[in-house]
């Protein structure tokens, strides 16, 4: 599994998705940065320590949130397309094989995400504690990143069944309207489906009083699995040719 693994990380990881991943990095830590207004001095960020703290995290986490989330219909949509998946066809020698192909693949692209997640994760603590007097890396930040990470996932899975049923330019469309419908109304949700959809995906937000995320966390993990499990069956009863 650990070679399929490197095969999966070498192919997934072209010049195109580096590039891609780096660019999409450099854009979080430069969203992070401006939202801690850094350049202002540690004077005149300790007037309204908490207001500014808040408007910090909120900002902060929403460039996180929003990098992990393109990020992972980027890899569901290059990871799984036909090219990508034409791979299998010089490794697997009989179709018993393409599931663990297919999971090793999935794998691979969770890797991926968990590197970027904890890459940009780390330039938003590093920028909130050396270039502001208020902000200090606390349990909320960590749950709301992983909460931003779990999502990731569910998207990732997600887009991932979508381009391997319809591979075409038009597949990141169903992944991205989700992720706009639930970030424009996690924070009132009054469409019933909405409030629904936000007990199964794990939308991060954060309110006055800490994280305000909607559900059980072992359902959104539960749910995450089961996606990924569709993936792996799916690809693996799909032609690789």
């Amino acid at each position: 599994m650990r070679g399929m693994l490197r095969i999966q990380g070498h192919y997934l990881i072209d010049g195109t998705a580096a590039a891609f991943i780096g660019l999409l990095a450099v854009f979080v830590a430069a969203a992070t940065a401006a939202a801690s207004e850094f350049w202002l001095g540690s004077a005149m960020l300790d007037l309204d320590r908490a207001e500014r703290a808040f408007a910090y995290r909120t900002q902060g986490l929403l460039a996180i949130r929003l990098g992990v989330c393109v990020l992972s219909i980027f890899l569901g949509l290059h990871g799984y397309s036909r090219v990508q998946r034409r791979a299998a066809a010089f490794f697997v020698s009989s179709r018993d094989g393409l599931f663990a192909f297919g999971v090793a693949k999935g794998g691979a692209a969770g890797l991926t995400l968990v590197g970027f997640t904890l890459a940009v994760g780390l330039a938003y603590s590093a920028v909130g504690i050396l270039g502001t007097p208020y902000f200090s890396f606390t349990a909320t930040d960590l749950r709301l990143i992983a909460d931003a990470l779990c999502e990731g996932f569910l998207l990732l899975f997600l887009q991932g069944i979508v381009t391997t049923l319809w591979d075409s330019a038009f597949a990141a469309l169903p992944a991205c309207a989700l992720f706009w419908v639930l970030e424009a109304n996690a924070h009132d949700p009054t469409v019933p489906w909405v409030e629904a959809a936000l007990t199964l995906v794990r939308h991060g937000r954060i309110g006055p009083e800490g994280p305000a995320t909607y559900g059980d966390p072992l359902v959104h993990v539960g749910v995450v699995a089961f996606a990924y499990a569709i993936l792996s069956w799916l690809f693996a009863r799909k032609d690789v040719n």
